[in-house]
């Protein structure tokens, strides 16, 4: 309780810092670029502009979802997915990217991997509210669901800030851990319902196995307010099954960290 409590007043303390860093990720990562950061919007927009030709214009194949078009299905858990897949990779390079900070400045590690989760939050608020524009555009008004997207992005917010801390620390000792976070987000794809609903997976035994996984429990959260209509206590089992994660995450979290955070300056 002692390394959560002293985190979370470091991260309160540097909140400013945070936000300044944050800003400043975003502009490092895309620098010397002609757009700068706006790639950090044009790469999934181009994105959703490919999928859109190829399930609305193009094969058209798949039935609309409770009235909604097939696309309108997929960008809905696609779009929070940007944001989840970044922060797996980033993530575990935080540490490693700003390690001057550390060994310069001492800077405190614990708030690294949360302006850098910051950062990529802005870019996927961004894309959100892209999506919301592009279910208004094809008849799809806002209503009263709509009201749970902040609810559902915090969710995905304190979750991969946590992951992100232990990615980081891991990374920092092994190279190959990144290499390893990278071939483990293909994968995660596949198998988290971001194609396809996880909920009509015949085998009950995998289906009930998916539902443990936080990605799909947050694409299926996003899903819900924007195409299903159903309420975040609805699916109250999906909600404890994310709690009971998170928690082993962050205890898991916390013991990585306080275990390794005093060599965390050596390796660097």
């Amino acid at each position: 309780m002692n390394t959560l409590k002293r985190i979370f007043i470091e991260n309160i303390r540097y909140r400013r810092t945070m936000l300044k860093l944050a800003k400043s990720d975003l502009i490092k990562t895309y620098k010397g670029t002609a757009l700068g950061w706006l790639w950090a919007i044009v790469n999934p927009a181009v994105t959703l502009a490919v999928y859109y030709f190829a399930f609305t214009v193009g094969l058209r194949v798949s039935s609309p979802v409770e009235g909604y078009p097939y696309f309108l299905w997929l960008i809905a858990g696609v779009v929070p997915w940007f944001y989840m897949r970044n922060m797996l990779t980033a993530g575990a390079g935080s540490i490693r990217k700003y390690r001057f900070l550390v060994t310069k400045i001492k800077y405190p590690v614990s708030t690294i991997p949360t302006f850098v989760s910051l950062s990529n939050l802005f870019v996927n608020m961004v894309l959100i509210c892209i999506m919301m524009a592009i279910f208004i555009a094809l008849g799809y008004p806002p209503d009263i669901f709509w009201v749970q997207i902040p609810l559902y992005i915090f969710m995905m917010y304190i979750f991969f800030s946590v992951w992100a801390l232990l990615a980081g620390v891991l990374g920092t000792f092994s190279s190959d851990f990144l290499q390893l976070v990278k071939s483990f987000s293909i994968m995660l794809f596949w198998i988290s319902g971001i194609m396809y609903d996880a909920n009509r997976i015949d085998n009950e035994l995998i289906r009930s196995v998916m539902l443990w996984n936080p990605v799909t429990i947050l694409v299926n959260g996003f899903r819900n307010t924007f195409v299903y209509k159903k309420w975040f206590w609805e699916n109250g089992s999906e909600m404890i099954n994310f709690a009971v994660v998170f928690i082993i995450l962050l205890i898991i979290t916390l013991f990585i960290y306080r275990k390794l955070e005093k060599e965390i300056v050596d390796v660097l």
